[in-house]
C-alpha cells in the first residue's frame, strides 16, 4: 500500500523536474528574461533595439546561450560569425578588454577562461571570432570562441611620415606604453604613439626603476634612432614613471533650453573606455534639467571618459589631508571650485572609498597641466565651464606643502561642469 502512495509522488516531482520552469537570467539590454526546465526555455525577449516578444525553445535549442538563440530568432543562424582583428586595452583577470581597429574609441569585453593561452597582453593585436552578437550592455560583450596573436605585433618605423630617417635629432616627450621586457639598464616597452595611434617596441637604455612586466609607464627618450633589423626605436631613456590615468572624467550639460550639443575631446593620450560610445565626439540632446538624450532615445546623466597619459601632475600645492577627515574635506573644497550638491556627492561616493583608509592623502587640484592635455571643443559654447580634476597621492605622514587657493565659479547661462581625478602612485 505505502508503495502506491509513493508512486504518484514520484510521478508529480519527474514532472516538476522535466517541465517546470525556474527563473534562469535577466539581462542588462532592455530587461530580456529567461526560464528554464530540463525540456524546453522561455525567453521574454526585450531588446534595446526595440524587439519584444515571449517565444518557447524545445529541446535541444534550451541549452543554447541567449546569443545562439538570438541567432535563430533573427535569422542569422552560422552566418554571423564573425572574425576581426582588435587590440587589447586591458586584461582584469579573465576579462579582456579590446577595441576595434576602425575605432579606437570603442570598448569591447570577453572572457578568456575557455579560451588557449596565447601569451596575450596589453597593446597587443589579435584576431578574435565570435557569433557577431553582442549583450547590449557597455562596454559590449561579446563570446568569443576562438583568439590567435598577430606574429611580430608591431608597425614598420619607416612607414610613418612623423619619424624622421634622422631621428637622432629628435627628442621625444610625453609618450606611454606596457613593458614587455625588462633589464638591469634597460626597458623594452610597447609604445604607443598618442596621435598616431599605433604600437611599436622601443628600447629604452638608462637607469630604470624596479618596474615589472606589463606595467604601464610614462616616459621622455632623446637621442632615438632606428634599429631596423630588430624592428624597434633604441632611445636614452629620461624621466620614466608610471602612466598617469584619468579616471572617471564625466561631463555634465545643462543648457537653459533644450539643445543639440556636440562635445569633443583632444587628448594628449589615448581614450580607454567612453558612455555613451565616443564616436569622433559625443552629439546630444540636453535638457536644463542635465539629462541627456542620444539619437536612438537612450538618456543619460552625464558624458563618461576615461584615457592615459604620461602628463605629470603638479603636487607642489595642494592640501594634506588625513583620511578619516576626506569625507568632509572634499565636501568643502569641490563647494568652493562649484560643484552642485549632486555632482559633488556623486565625485565622493566614487573617491573617498580609495582615500578614507589612508594615514593622509597630498591633493591638488590641477588647472592648466589638466585642461591643457585633455583639451574639450563644445558647441554650441557655453557661457560657464567648470573643470575639476584632482591629483593625489596616499601618505604614511603628514605633509607641509604650501595650500591652494580654491575659488568659486559662478554659474551663468549655458553652463558645462566636468570632473574627474588620478591617484600618483609612489
Amino acid at each position: 500500500m505505502k508503495k502506491k502512495i509513493w508512486i504518484p509522488i514520484i510521478v508529480v516531482i519527474l514532472i516538476l523536474i522535466l517541465f517546470l520552469p525556474i527563473p534562469s537570467g535577466k539581462y542588462d539590454d532592455g530587461g530580456t528574461r529567461t526560464y528554464t526546465a530540463l525540456t524546453y526555455k522561455i525567453v521574454d525577449w526585450n531588446r534595446l533595439d526595440g524587439y519584444d516578444e515571449t517565444k518557447v525553445y524545445f529541446f535541444p535549442d534550451n541549452f543554447k546561450s541567449l546569443d545562439e538563440l538570438w541567432a535563430l530568432e533573427s535569422g542569422n543562424g552560422d552566418s554571423n560569425v564573425v572574425t576581426e582583428r582588435v587590440r587589447i586595452t586591458k586584461i582584469y583577470g579573465d576579462t579582456v578588454y579590446v577595441e576595434r581597429e576602425e575605432d579606437s574609441n570603442s570598448s569591447i569585453t570577453f572572457s578568456k577562461k575557455h579560451l588557449e593561452n596565447i601569451d596575450a597582453h596589453a597593446g597587443d593585436f589579435v584576431n578574435i571570432t565570435y557569433n557577431g552578437l553582442a549583450a547590449e550592455t557597455y562596454p559590449l560583450q561579446i563570446s568569443v570562441t576562438k583568439w590567435t596573436k598577430e606574429s611580430g605585433n608591431y608597425v614598420p618605423l619607416d612607414y610613418y611620415e612623423w619619424m624622421d630617417t634622422d631621428p637622432s635629432a629628435l627628442v621625444y616627450h610625453y609618450h606611454w606604453g606596457y613593458i614587455k621586457e625588462a633589464g638591469a639598464d634597460y626597458v623594452i616597452v610597447r609604445y604607443f604613439h598618442y596621435k598616431e595611434q599605433e604600437a611599436y617596441y622601443v628600447r629604452l637604455n638608462g637607469a630604470v626603476d624596479d618596474y615589472c612586466i606589463d606595467d604601464a609607464i610614462g616616459f621622455d627618450f632623446k637621442d632615438a634612432y632606428i634599429d631596423k633589423v630588430h624592428k624597434c626605436i633604441v632611445a636614452q631613456a629620461e624621466g620614466i614613471h608610471g602612466a598617469m590615468v584619468y579616471d572617471k572624467p564625466v561631463i555634465y550639460l545643462y543648457p537653459e533650453k533644450k539643445t543639440d550639443v556636440t562635445v569633443t575631446l583632444d587628448l594628449d593620450g589615448r581614450l580607454t573606455c567612453t558612455y555613451p560610445a565616443y564616436d569622433s565626439g559625443w552629439t546630444v540632446t540636453a535638457s536644463p534639467d542635465g539629462t541627456l538624450t542620444d539619437k536612438n532615445g537612450q538618456t543619460y546623466n552625464y558624458l563618461y571618459w576615461e584615457g592615459e597619459t604620461s602628463v605629470q601632475y603638479d603636487l607642489s600645492k595642494g592640501f594634506c589631508v588625513k583620511g578619516e577627515d576626506a569625507a568632509q574635506f572634499l565636501e568643502t573644497a569641490l563647494f568652493e571650485l562649484g560643484l552642485n550638491r549632486r555632482e559633488a556627492n556623486e565625485f565622493i561616493v566614487y573617491w573617498l572609498p580609495l582615500m578614507e583608509q589612508n594615514p593622509y592623502n597630498i591633493i591638488s587640484f590641477q588647472s592648466d597641466v589638466y585642461t591643457d592635455s585633455a583639451r574639450l571643443e563644445i558647441n554650441p559654447e557655453p557661457d560657464t565651464l567648470i573643470r575639476v580634476f584632482m591629483a593625489w597621492q596616499a601618505s604614511d605622514d603628514f605633509v607641509d606643502i604650501p595650500a591652494q587657493d580654491l575659488s568659486t565659479p559662478e554659474r551663468v547661462g549655458f553652463t558645462v561642469v566636468e570632473w574627474g581625478g588620478t591617484e600618483i602612485k609612489k
